[in-house]
């Protein structure tokens, strides 16, 4: 649980509101995006192939996301924390990590390493949850929504996830502005509703102190 989060059990209200949360954000704009462009969409709804997708995503997507949360957000985390003694040490050296681990990914290829700056922010963003909300569980519901959406409803040939999706995007790859748009908007209005429903305060503190690391047992038993 140290790893996980600093209440007793993982919170499972967080997990689910975070991924309702994004979940809808996410699939309202793809339906969006599919209205204001439909020319850059081809439907691709065939039941029998969506619904192996959706059990197998809904199934294994969730441990996958999880597993990186627990790795990047737990372990990494608290492991640069206490070795530099710095939050933001901890939380700049895994967002880093985190982007760059993408850089292999096909969207890189098609796109350019410009694009590796969206993963480097959804790196912070998931700290910044992780460090003022003392726990894993919202960056595990954020995480497990975004992959979901992305395998479930759009699929792109020239990215990671190819899927049977819902739609098939048939854009050609460019770096548009429109992509940084959930970094400089959506993000912060995200931590911001995070902020006021569970009370987040000491921002500074949280993101920039120094790590308190825990007493040992000869420490406890000396004082």
């Amino acid at each position: 649980m140290s790893i996980l989060s600093s209440r007793k059990k993982i919170d499972l209200e967080r997990v689910m509101y975070s991924f309702m949360l994004w979940g809808s954000i996410v699939s309202a704009f793809v339906f969006l995006e599919y209205s204001l462009s439909p020319e850059n969409y081809e439907i691709n709804f065939k039941l029998k192939e969506f619904l192996i997708l959706a059990v197998i995503a809904i199934l294994f997507i969730p441990i996958q996301t999880s597993v990186e949360e627990v790795v990047f957000r737990g372990y990494l985390m608290q492991g640069f924390g206490h070795w530099l003694n710095s939050r933001f040490m901890a939380l700049f050296l895994t967002s880093i990590v985190f982007g760059s681990l993408h850089l292999a990914n096909p969207e890189i290829t098609a796109l350019g390493y410009e694009f590796i700056f969206l993963y480097i922010s959804v790196g912070f963003l998931l700290g910044i949850m992780t460090l003022m909300d003392d726990g894993l569980e919202l960056a595990i519901g954020f995480h497990a929504a975004n992959n979901l959406i992305a395998a479930l409803l759009v699929s792109i040939d020239w990215t990671v996830f190819q899927t049977d999706a819902l739609f098939i995007d048939t854009s050609e790859p460019s770096l548009t502005w429109e992509m940084f748009l959930p970094v400089f908007v959506l993000y912060p209005l995200i931590l911001l509703l995070f902020a006021k429903k569970y009370g987040w305060k000491n921002w500074l503190e949280k993101l920039t102190g120094k790590v308190v690391k825990p007493l040992n047992f000869e420490e406890i038993i000396a004082d």
